[in-house]
C-alpha cells in the first residue's frame, strides 16, 4: 500500500557512533514514582557514565531543582571531571528515561540541529509522565534548537539507526493501538520516512506488555537488536535456552525476521548473535519488579567510548567482548546496571545523545 506523504518536513537521523556534541543524562531523584531510597539505589550509574563519557563530549545533566544540583556536585566531587565539559539544567522530571522522554536530535538544512518532540505518552500511558513529556521542548528551548512535533508517538528506544537510510524497529513498541490508535503500517512508515530521512525499514514482530508483564515498552528495540554499521545487525539470544517458552519463542521469531531483511542496498545482513545473561537478574522488593535476562545491547556509542551495561554475570566478559569487536577505536566501558534493571532499563534509555 503507497501513502501519500502528509508532511512537510524533511530531516536526516544520524548513526549513534557519528559525531556527537555531548549526551543528555536525567538525574534520578527522590520524587520519582518510586519513592524514597531510588536514587541511591542507582546513582552511581551515572556517576560512573558522567565519569567516562567527559572525556570526549559534554555532558548536559538535568536536575531536579537548585537543592539536587549542588547534591550531585558533591555527589561528583571526588572524581576526575572536568567541569568545562559538563553542565546542568534545572527542570522537574518524573524519572530517569531521557532517551524515550525527551528529543531525538536529526539534521535539516545544512546540517542544523533540530529537535523532534514524538509525543511521548509514558510507553502507552503505562506510567506517570506529566513533566517528561514536557523535557523535548525543555531541552530544545535550552540549546536553542527548532521543536518539530512529529505527527505519531514513538520513544527513542523504540528505533534504531545505521546512519544511511535504514530505520529498524518493534511492531508491537510503535504500530500499536496504545500509541498510535487507527494508524497501519504504511501510514507509520510514511511519517517515518520524513522525519527520520530513512526509507528502508527493518521491522520484528516485538512482544506487547500485556504478552508478558516485563515488557513494559512493548519491546524497544535497543535491548533486541542494534546496527553495526549498514550491513551487520548484532541481536539478542538465549544460548541457555532457560527462559519462559513464549520469551524464548519471540527470540527465534526476530531472529527469523532478521535473516529475511535487506539493507539499503538490498543485501542480507551479517548478524552477530550477543548472549544475554546466563543467570536471571531479579526484581527489588523495594521497588523494581523486572526480572529477567539482562541484555548487553542496550549500550551507548560515544566518541571515545563506548558504555555497555554488565550484571555481574558470568557472561558480562562475553557480552563485552563481542560489542568491542564492533567498535574498533574507542574503549569499551562496562557498567554495572543490576540495581537499575528491575525498573525497566539500561545505559541506552538513560541517555540521549545530540549529534555535532
Amino acid at each position: 500500500m503507497n501513502v501519500k506523504h502528509r508532511y512537510k518536513h524533511s530531516f536526516r537521523m544520524p548513526a549513534e557512533w557519528e559525531p556527537h556534541e555531548g549526551t543528555w543524562l536525567q538525574w534520578p531523584h527522590e520524587e520519582s514514582p518510586w519513592g524514597k531510597g531510588y536514587r541511591a539505589k542507582i546513582e552511581h550509574i551515572w556517576v560512573a557514565m558522567v565519569k567516562e563519557l567527559h572525556i570526549g563530549e559534554k555532558v548536559h545533566i538535568i536536575v531536579y531543582s537548585d537543592t539536587e544540583k549542588q547534591r550531585v556536585l558533591d555527589c561528583l566531587s571526588g572524581c576526575p571531571i572536568d567541569y568545562g565539559q559538563v553542565d546542568f539544567f534545572i527542570q522537574e522530571t518524573d524519572d530517569v528515561w531521557v532517551r524515550d522522554n525527551g528529543p531525538i536530535f536529526v539534521k535539516g538544512d545544512q546540517g542544523k540541529i533540530v529537535a523532534l518532540d514524538w509525543n511521548f505518552n509514558g510507553w502507552g500511558n503505562k506510567y506517570r509522565h506529566g513533566k517528561d513529556r514536557l523535557i523535548a521542548k525543555f531541552i530544545a528551548d535550552a540549546i536553542g534548537a527548532p521543536l518539530v512535533k512529529a505527527p505519531i508517538c514513538l520513544e527513542g528506544g523504540g528505533v534504531e539507526f545505521d546512519g544511511h537510510g535504514t530505520l529498524m524497529a518493534s511492531k508491537t513498541s510503535i504500530i500499536n493501538e496504545n500509541r498510535n490508535p487507527g494508524m497501519n503500517q504504511a501510514e507509520i512508515e510514511s511519517a517515518l520516512s520524513e522525519y527520520f530521512g530513512v526509507t528502508n525499514f527493518v521491522w520484528i514482530a516485538g512482544l506487547r506488555g500485556e504478552d508478558n508483564n516485563n515488557e513494559d515498552t512493548d519491546w524497544h528495540i535497543d535491548g533486541a537488536a542494534r546496527f553495526a554499521g549498514a550491513e551487520t545487525i548484532m541481536y539478542k539470544y538465549n544460548a541457555a535456552g532457560n527462559d519462559e517458552e513464549f520469551y524464548l519463542a519471540a527470540l527465534e521469531k526476530h531472529y527469523q525476521e532478521l535473516r529475511n531483511a535487506t539493507n539499503i542496498n538490498g543485501g542480507k545482513y551479517k548478524l552477530i548473535p550477543v548472549p544475554v545473561t546466563k543467570g536471571t537478574i531479579l526484581g527489588s522488593a523495594e521497588g523494581g519488579t523486572r526480572t529477567g535476562k539482562g541484555s548487553y545491547l542496550n549500550y551507548l556509542v560515544g566518541n571515545e567510548v563506548v558504555l555497555v551495561p554488565v550484571y555481574g554475570d558470568e557472561n558480562d566478559a562475553l557480552g563485552l567482548r563481542i560489542v568491542e569487536g564492533q567498535f574498533p577505536g574507542r574503549r569499551v566501558v562496562g557498567i554495572n546496571v543490576r540495581a537499575l534493571y528491575p525498573y525497566g532499563g539500561m545505559i541506552h534509555c538513560v541517555t540521549q545523545q545530540q549529534p555535532l
